[in-house]
């Protein structure tokens, strides 16, 4: 996409939104160092967030020997090769690995 001519996004992001003096009446686009700011702002609260998540739910895998046994099994028999690379609508399929018990 090149907004210099003219051309449309794709997919809209919140960016899109902030740089649009139309969104609403009274919007006033940021500046450049006030987008800075909000996308530093996006990206700290995205990684802290799903880096917790994430901790947690790797501490309960592994910490509970039936649910890490079931979700290696899972793993195993989905990617039989492990130099493959995981692609990510595969894995989407794993059940147990969406959603496994620790998750309630």
């Amino acid at each position: 996409m090149d907004a210099s001519r003219g051309e449309k996004p794709t997919r809209l992001t919140i960016f899109n939104q902030l740089l649009d003096p139309k969104v609403a009446e009274g919007h006033v686009v940021p500046s450049v160092d006030d987008l800075k700011d909000e996308a530093f702002s996006i990206v700290t609260v995205a990684a802290d967030t799903t880096g917790n998540a994430m901790t947690i739910a790797a501490y309960n895998v592994i910490s509970n020997e039936t649910i890490y046994h079931k979700l290696a099994t899972e793993l195993r028999e989905a990617f039989p090769d492990p130099s493959t690379t995981l692609q990510f609508g595969a894995l989407e399929r794993l059940p147990y690995l969406v959603r496994p018990p620790v998750c309630g």
